[in-house]
This record gives C-alpha cells, sequence and structure tokens, in this order.
C-alpha cells in the first residue's frame, strides 16, 4: 500500500492537484466540472514566472484525481473518497500543514534547513564538516526528501497563484508579501554608506590612505577596534535590509528575517546596558577611579614585589640557589619598578581613561568591554614580560639538558635527517658535558620555581582576559530573537520532521500527521 501526503484544511470535492513524485502529493482541490478545465488551468498557471521557479524545486503539479468527501468525518483529519487517474486504488493518508509565505513557517529535514545566520569565518564552516551531532543523509534519500519538503512549503503558494488566476484571468499574479520589507529610507542610506565608502576607498589623499593603513594594522592588537569594526559590520548589514529570496524560498527568506532582527535586537540592547552603565560610572566616579588605583598598585605591584622577597628568603624551607635567586628577584623587581614609574606618571591621565570609558559605554556595553580588554593588556604588560624572560631561560635550561641527555647516551641530533645517530666523543667533551649537567642540576630548581611564579600569573591574565572576551561574543552573537521565536513560534525554527500516529474512534485505523521536530532534542 503506497502513501499519498494530504493538506490537514483541504476538505471540499473536486478535482486533486498536487505532484505524483517522488510520491503522491495532494496540493489542493478545484472544484470545476471536468478534469480538463483543472488541466487547462494548472496549464495556464505553469506558464507564470511565479509557478517557473516553483516548478524547478517542486516539478510539474498535474491533475492527480477525483474526490468526495463525507458529510460525517469520522476524524479531526479529512477523510476523502480518491479516485486517482494515476497510481494505486487504495493508499494510506499522511496529512501535513500547508503553510502560507507570509508566515514564514516551513518544514526542514533536519537542522541545517534552517539557516540562521551566515557563518562568516571559513575555519569555522569547514569544522562544522566534523560535527558528528549532525544527522546525515544519503544523497538520494536527501534529494528525495528534500523535493517533498519543498512540495509541502509550496503547496499554499501554488493554491494562492490558482486562486489569483480564477478571479481575474488578466491580472499579473503577485507574489506574497513577506512581513518585512526593506524601505526606501533604509535603501538611501544604504547607498550613501556605500558611496562614501567608495569614494574612501578611491582617494589619493594621504591622511584617508594613512587612517586606514593604521586601522587595519591596530585591528590585530586592539578589541576596541575589531567591536567598530564589527558593529559597522552590523550596521550595514541593517541597512541592506532583508533582500529579494530567489525561487521564493521560504527557508533562505526566514533565515534573513531571524538575521535582520537578531541583529537589531543585539544592536539595542547592547545600547540599553551601555547607557545604564555609563549612568553608573557617571555617578561612581571616584569611586572607581581609586579602585583602579588601589587594584593596580596593590595587586599587580606590591603583590608581585612581596612575593618575589618571598621567594629570595628560602620559602617553606626550599632552598632555592641564593645568587640566582637573588639575581632573578632584583632583575624582576627592577622590571616592575621601571614599570610602576611609567604607571605613576600616567596617573593623571586615568580619569581621561575612565571618561573615555563612559562615552564607549554611550555607544553599548561591547565598547565598553573593548577598551577594559585593552587596558588588562596595557597595563599588565610588565606580567607578561617577566614571563617571556623565564620562559626563555626555562626554554634554553630544558633544551640544554635534552643535549646533555644525548651527550651522555653516546648520541648527537642529526640536523640534516632530523634523527639522532650514535656517535663518539672525546673525554673533553665528556667533561663539559659533565660541569654543564652539575651546573644544571643545581640551577634547574630555582628556575622552574620562578618559571611557575611567572606562568601562574600570565594564566590569570589570561583566564580575565578570556571572560571578558567571553562576555563580549556572547553579547554580540547571542541568538536571542531565535530563542524567542523558538518560543512563540516553534514551526518558524523547525528541528526536522516526525510522523506522529492518532488513533481513530473505534480503533479500527490510525491517522499519521507531519509534524515538526524539536530543535533542540
Amino acid at each position: 500500500m503506497s502513501s499519498i501526503f494530504w493538506p490537514c484544511d483541504v476538505a471540499r470535492n473536486g478535482f486533486c492537484y498536487g505532484w505524483d513524485h517522488p510520491a503522491l502529493c495532494v496540493a489542493g482541490v478545484l472544484e470545476v466540472e471536468e478534469d480538463s478545465h483543472a488541466d487547462a488551468l494548472l496549464q495556464l498557471i505553469a506558464r507564470s514566472a511565479e509557478a517557473q521557479a516553483l516548478i524547478k524545486i517542486c516539478g510539474t503539479p498535474r491533475v492527480l484525481g477525483r474526490c468526495v468527501f463525507s458529510s460525517f468525518p469520522r476524524s479531526s483529519y479529512p477523510q476523502p473518497d480518491v479516485e486517482m487517474f494515476c497510481g494505486p486504488s487504495r493508499a494510506a493518508y499522511i496529512y501535513y500543514h500547508r503553510h502560507d509565505t507570509n508566515s514564514l513557517r516551513f518544514y526542514a529535514l533536519g537542522l541545517n534547513g534552517t539557516r540562521h545566520f551566515d557563518l562568516q569565518d571559513k575555519v569555522l564552516r569547514s569544522s562544522l564538516k566534523h560535527d558528528f551531532s549532525r544527522i546525515g543523509l544519503s544523497r538520494s534519500a536527501s534529494s528525495t526528501g528534500q523535493i517533498l519538503v519543498n512540495q509541502w512549503n509550496s503547496a499554499k503558494s501554488l493554491e494562492q497563484f490558482i486562486e489569483h488566476e480564477q478571479r481575474a484571468q488578466t491580472a499579473v499574479i503577485q507574489e506574497p508579501h513577506t512581513c518585512f520589507k526593506e524601505t526606501s529610507n533604509f535603501t538611501a542610506i544604504n547607498k550613501k554608506v556605500q558611496y562614501t565608502i567608495h569614494r574612501v576607498k578611491c582617494s589619493t589623499n594621504l591622511f584617508w590612505r594613512v587612517a586606514s593603513f593604521v586601522f587595519v594594522y591596530s585591528r590585530e592588537f586592539s578589541i576596541v577596534v575589531q567591536q567598530i569594526e564589527s558593529r559597522a559590520r552590523k550596521l550595514r548589514r541593517l541597512l541592506r535590509g532583508v533582500q529579494p529570496v530567489p525561487n521564493g524560498d521560504v527557508r533562505l527568506k526566514s533565515s534573513q528575517y531571524i538575521e535582520f532582527y537578531n541583529a537589531l535586537w543585539i544592536i539595542l540592547n547592547d545600547l540599553i546596558i551601555g547607557i545604564a552603565l555609563r549612568q553608573f560610572l557617571r555617578q561612581d566616579h571616584e569611586a572607581f577611579l581609586h579602585l583602579f588605583k588601589f587594584a593596580f598598585e596593590d595587586k599587580a605591584v606590591h603583590k608581585i614585589r612581596h612575593i618575589l622577597l618571598w621567594l629570595d628568603s628560602w620559602p617553606a624551607g626550599l632552598k632555592l640557589n641564593t645568587e640566582l635567586s637573588r639575581f632573578y628577584s632584583h632583575s624582576f623587581m627592577g622590571l616592575i619598578a621601571l614599570w610602576d614609574r611609567g604607571f605613576r606618571t600616567v596617573i593623571p591621565l586615568i580619569p581621561i581613561l575612565l571618561s573615555a570609558l563612559e562615552l564607549g559605554s554611550a555607544f553599548g556595553v561591547t565598547i565598553a568591554l573593548a577598551v577594559v580588554c585593552d587596558l588588562v593588556c596595557i597595563f599588565m604588560a610588565h606580567v607578561q614580560l617577566c614571563y617571556l624572560v623565564s620562559v626563555t631561560v626555562y626554554g634554553h635550561l630544558l633544551r640544554l639538558v635534552a643535549s646533555l641527555w644525548n651527550l651522555f647516551r653516546g648520541r648527537r641530533h642529526n640536523v640534516l635527517r632530523n634523527r639522532t645517530d650514535p656517535w663518539d666523543y672525546d673525554v673533553d667533551q665528556l667533561l663539559l658535558g659533565t660541569i654543564l649537567f652539575t651546573l644544571v642540576a643545581y640551577l634547574f630548581p630555582t628556575v622552574l620555581v620562578y618559571y611557575i611564579l611567572f606562568a601562574t600569573m600570565r594564566v590569570s591574565t589570561i583566564l580575565v582576559y578570556a571572560s571578558l572576551e567571553t562576555t563580549l561574543v556572547f553579547m554580540n552573537y547571542f541568538p536571542l530573537f531565535a530563542l524567542m521565536l523558538r518560543v512563540k513560534d516553534p514551526q518558524r525554527s523547525p528541528g526536522g520532521i516526525y510522523m506522529r500516529v492518532e488513533l481513530i474512534e473505534g480503533g479500527n485505523s490510525v491517522n499519521v500527521s507531519v509534524e515538526v521536530g524539536h530543535i533542540f532534542s
């Protein structure tokens, strides 16, 4: 027994039309006297440009048979008596919903049917190919299922085309309007912005060339510049609006709709939180200034200096090399003192930095977070410098230990072949290696302790920086509108399809309907 896909909202007598490949899918019913009239109407519709786009993704519609409904329905779903012109005489009915194009509801085979956002990062797009959580179908099953899904999504549009033709044979069938259309004001602003950008790119003025070079170069180091570029990209996308969709693809149209309003929600929430933060900074300006000075001088300068003096005095019975430990502590304290001296010269400019933070908050909390990220990198640069010194010495000692290990085994590293080969060493070379091994054995614990100290400080700085960047990414890309839309109308962001079976009263037969799967299941 084969299957016939039948729309849930169709329960009238007449000639049913739809597609017979890859399965019998009824799109609607024409209330005409003869099948030749229905066939002529479908052929007339097929000549229009809108119907041609639909035929390209669904196939050519045709008259499938004649249906008659009883006046006493046995269930909530229509139970037609169909005399098919093609196909079997008996078939099982599978019911589906015909979604209007204006509602932006649609069926999709899987999660990849809903393209909420354009992935600009090529590395991220390539990494998604290895996502094991995505269920892949065979090419034949995927193409067959996609044609069926396209037919379900286009059934209502085909009925609208026929209704327009029946109302007036000479009327132009208008494409159903979307819930959002690009306004002329947005188009004018977008054209002006594009013209300005083109003038800047083509300008021979030295100032614009230097400014563009500085912007591109500083983008690699400054989070503020990257955030400004990201915000400009979002504003440009908003000004572009929702573009016309080829073939009337409701999936792409819904994706553009969600992407547009999600970007709008993100920017508005960013501005609201930023304005609230600006008022908070303005009211507690002096407290933030005192907290900033205390946090840097006490934690980033005096605390590190105290730890260095503590390590230099054999803490907890840890007997480090006295001369090397004193050299380490004095050298690092000299670097920290030099940085502290530079910080004290910058102290009068701290109110200006807080004013810049307050001004950035007026443009969104993400600008303020980007400013804080850059300030963390600048004011913790002395920790990075001490870490680089300690890790350089530690790396040289490790390479020296590896060379001495090859020496005592009677082997040598072959640079040309990138391997270790047997080698006969002289007595003088073995004696020099023994002396170096003795020095390394006594000095390595001291070097390791100072390396662990500054590596821990560096990791703590990275954790603070990573938490700020995570919050920044969360504020920039959190799909708030998509989640709210999922709660409000799940059929506008489907996560696949499944079949639901209902038992008819009496228990003799069942109804099978196509339902939208959950996107988070």
